[in-house]
């Protein structure tokens, strides 16, 4: 119940910043005695802003300013016209000056609050908030969203006074009377919130909701049997209503009866009294959880497959089922209906990007490259359809292609450092292959010049300077810094092996591969190959022999290995 309660706090705080954000036509305009020319300037200001000449109506704002800067009114009037245009900074600057200046403006307060809590500076909105409950004791609204924020904050005593003064007053909402139950219930005050529970039930003695609520405090209070007789008499009264089987299925999620409740899962999809948002989100906090989707995979399938045929061109309905079969690991499942959903949706670009991924982690080059290579030109500004398009390009030996890509994809990455990095890293992986090693170098240099702590460069760069021969303390150097970060990393500890024993460390570089090998099974073949050089220089030969065989088992290509069995006097794999 905790977290329909939370939940419940969310849409009151949303609703209440919706609500509250700064209607500042709204707001009398308060009048200043001032010189003749002030008032003339301010009336010529006001006006202009109203038929919407914003900047020559801040101009004019501004010299009643210069005029007298001690006057709230201009600053209040700036503020809205800076707020209308975005200009946060100064709608915040100017609102918070005008406040201030007259403090016992209820309106001036209101708005200040309610621009920060709109901006989300919610320690900032409680001062005015607070200064416009002085200027106005009885202002029901700022007593209903100090509450809200209150309980955003967990002060369960403040915001509960407030619910106090809202409920004598009777205006206190159902939304409202949520979010106090739902802090007294965060606050163990299991007894006030039955008491007021209750009394709400005596009001309202046919809405069943409030006795699930009312089973849910039992619940949470340990009064478990309590809570099971209400669930219970709530399907008994009525069985067939959704909004009841809706409660109860949701009480046997949260208590781990998945069975129970996937029972009744599909008569509210079902239901037409239900609407789709909330059957969305049903099955959308369903499919999240493993251990539901464990236990009831098939059932939650059949009851998508439901939903999809309630709204079979609704694209966040169709998402859902591919989402489960990824979440599931069932990546073939996911890819197969990805595509069919393709055929019929257009653009389709989430479903794309989605099936550029999987067929990447799959490895499925030849069509991540036909799917990349038209999504990258129907969607010419995204950033994931070039890269991958490389990505499969590079892998299938289209090298200028790829380059081509990569350096458009540098241009979208723009000042995001993050992604500028990725792309100058593949651009260097993309110049080791084509052995272009200055080029390549270059550009690990530059992507290092942005994170000179970024493991996976630091890796990646130190294995093609050992590779190349080249520059090997500064290779050592970096490899050590990956496995000092990352100290169980199979492929950083092979790195730092591999530079080892490029330079004629061979016991220390058996070692480190020792301590991979003896962690799990390996059976990466490069890793397996490695192995065999280090046992060579060892003088172990037949050791060694074993671990080529075994690459050459998990790689084919790489036949030159056979060369190597031979010189070491074994035979070579069939």
């Amino acid at each position: 119940m905790r977290k329909v309660l939370i939940s419940a706090i969310v849409v009151l705080l949303l609703a209440a910043c919706s609500r509250e954000t700064v209607k500042f036509s709204s707001a009398p305009v308060a009048t200043e005695r001032g010189d003749s020319k002030y008032d003339y300037l301010l009336s010529e200001a006001i006006r202009l802003k109203y038929v919407g000449e914003p900047g020559q109506s801040i101009m004019l704002f501004e010299k009643c300013i210069e005029a007298n800067k001690n006057r709230a009114v201009p600053w209040f009037e700036l503020a809205q016209v800076y707020a209308a245009m975005g200009e946060s900074e100064k709608a915040l600057r100017y609102i918070s000056t005008a406040a201030n200046l007259d403090r016992n403006n209820y309106w001036y307060q209101l708005a200040c609050g309610s621009l920060f809590v709109q901006y989300e500076m919610k320690d900032s909105a409680l001062v005015y908030f607070k200064h416009a409950l002085k200027a106005d004791p009885q202002a029901i609204e700022v007593n209903s969203i100090l509450a809200g924020l209150y309980s955003e904050r967990g002060d369960v005593a403040s915001a509960d006074s407030l619910f106090v003064i809202l409920d004598k007053a009777g205006a206190l909402d159902e939304q409202m009377f949520l979010v106090m139950i739902s802090g007294l219930v965060e606050g163990k005050n299991y007894s006030a919130a039955e008491e007021r529970t209750l009394s709400l039930i005596q009001r309202f003695p046919d809405e069943f909701r409030y006795r699930a609520l009312l089973a849910n405090i039992y619940s949470e209070g340990g009064k478990g049997e309590k809570s099971d007789s209400i669930y219970a008499r709530i399907i008994e009264e009525n069985p067939e209503n959704a909004e009841s089987q809706l409660l109860v299925m949701v009480n046997l999620f949260n208590k781990k009866d998945y069975s129970g409740a996937a029972a009744f899962v599909g008569s509210v999809i079902k239901s037409n009294s239900i609407d789709r948002e909330r059957k969305v989100a049903l099955i959308n906090e369903l499919a999240a959880d493993s251990a539901f989707t464990e236990s009831q995979g098939e059932a939650l399938e059949k009851d998508i497959l439901a939903l999809e045929s309630a709204y079979p061109d609704d694209e966040e309905v169709l998402s859902i089922r591919p989402g489960l079969y990824e979440r599931q690991g069932k990546n073939d499942l996911a890819i197969t209906r990805y595509e069919e959903i393709l055929k019929s949706v257009k653009p389709g670009y989430f479903f794309k990007e989605r099936l550029i991924l999987l067929y990447a982690e799959e490895l499925e080059y030849e069509k991540l490259y036909a799917l990349a290579s038209a999504y990258a030109k129907e969607n010419n500004r995204s950033i994931l359809g070039k890269v991958y398009y490389a990505v499969s390009a590079m892998e299938l030996k289209k090298y200028d292609i790829a380059d081509a890509e990569l350096k458009k994809a540098l241009i979208l990455a723009g000042n995001d450092s993050g992604l500028k990095l990725q792309v100058l890293s593949m651009l260097g992986d993309l110049n080791y292959r084509t052995k272009d090693f200055a080029e390549a170098f270059r550009y690990l240099e530059e992507a290092l010049t942005i994170d000179p702590n970024d493991i996976m460069l630091l890796n990646n760069y130190a294995y093609f300077l050992a590779e190349n021969g080249q520059d090997l303390p500064k290779a050592l150097k970096m490899s050590e810094k990956a496995i000092a970060k990352e100290g169980e990393n199979s492929t950083y500890l092979d790195t730092y092996a591999w530079v080892l024993f490029k330079s004629g460390k061979y016991k220390e570089a058996h070692k480190v591969m020792m301590k991979i090998l003896s962690t799990e099974k390996e059976n990466d073949p490069e890793i397996l190959e490695h192995m065999g050089y280090i046992l060579m220089k060892l003088s172990r030969c037949e050791e060694a022999v074993d671990y080529w065989k075994k690459a050459l088992v998990g790689d084919s290509s790489k036949n030159y290995l056979n060369k190597e069995i031979e010189l070491c006097g074994g035979t070579t794999a069939e």
